[in-house]
């Protein structure tokens, strides 16, 4: 059997669109299927909707969450309760189109424990992609080589069950799905696709998400930001004493400049410089702190059993 988890937060205008289409495609290949949904506590006819349209699936439950916990919180709730050989985890937008599920499964059937959609081409806005450029840049100078994830992927992706097993064992609370899964390694594989504009509703993914999503995904996978504190730390002094050579040069051999300017600069700079270290020390201290609190992952208001 394979289990397909699906996070969804107010999805009720394109849910019953993905659940056909979902339904279409499974429906034509000789494999069992179960199909979990994970309700982010949607505030709109979400689970209504799903509910509605449980008759398309002979193995099929929903998930709901008491509050948000966040898509990673809500991916992890569906993997603790998969029962499959393998699992599938995809966005419900149809930017992750299921007619790749039979790809993945043949390619997973060929010995691969993780099969990753692979993006060739993506339509979205110029800020999101200068973002992922610059996103993608700091995650590959930063993170260990033998843990950097592929450009251009997302959640979508088939999990041997092995690989599912070491996932239900790692219970941080900042997740990052693709950080996990390149760390566990194992044999990997990519199927190429060209992703479209969401069709319907509006994509949960504001700016406002995407720098935090980024901020979590960098910071619980490598102390490569920490690390460059010591190397800002040597280039600050270099250029102070750069600066002590040039003003005692110009006192002794020429006529020194008159004001402050230069030295209010200077000022501001490390100023400037020391907020930032502290930020970064900063980040990691909020997480450390949301750590140690031990706190669940996720909270299970309900389980609909079908």
């Amino acid at each position: 059997m394979i289990s397909i988890v699906i996070p969804c937060y107010n999805e009720e205008l394109i849910i019953e669109d993905f659940i056909n289409e979902l339904h279409e495609n499974i429906s034509k290949i000789d494999e069992s299927f179960e199909v979990i949904f994970v309700d982010n506590k949607s505030n709109d006819k979400t689970i209504d909707k799903i509910r509605k349209n449980l008759k398309f699936f002979k193995n099929v439950k929903i998930i709901c969450l008491t509050n948000y916990f966040g898509k990673e919180s809500a991916i992890l709730s569906g993997i603790d309760n998969t029962k499959g050989d393998s699992c599938i985890i995809m966005d419900p937008d149809l930017e992750d189109p299921p007619y790749l599920i039979r790809e993945m499964i043949i390619e997973w059937k060929k010995g691969f424990d993780v099969v990753y959609a692979l993006r060739s081409s993506i339509k979205t806005t110029f800020i999101k992609k200068l973002m992922r450029t610059v996103f993608y840049f700091l995650y590959q100078s930063l993170v260990d080589k033998n843990f950097t994830i592929p450009e251009n992927t997302g959640d979508y992706r088939l999990l041997d069950k092995k690989i599912i097993e070491q996932l239900k064992n790692m219970r941080e609370r900042t997740r990052f799905l693709r950080g996990l899964v390149s760390f566990i390694g194992a044999r990997q594989k990519s199927i190429k696709f060209d992703r479209p504009f969401r069709k319907k509703g509006k994509s949960k993914s504001s700016l406002v998400f995407l720098i935090k999503y980024g901020f979590d995904a960098l910071l619980s996978s490598t102390a490569g930001p920490a690390s460059l504190i010591t190397k800002f730390g040597i280039f600050s002094l270099s250029i102070i004493f750069a600066f002590l050579v040039f003003i005692i040069i110009n006192k002794l051999f020429f006529n020194p400049y008159d004001g402050f300017s230069f030295t209010i600069i200077l000022i501001l700079f490390l100023f400037s410089l020391n907020t930032i270290m502290i930020g970064i020390i900063g980040e990691y201290i909020t997480r450390i702190y949301n750590e140690v609190k031990q706190r669940p992952n996720y909270i299970i208001e309900e389980i609909i059993d079908q």
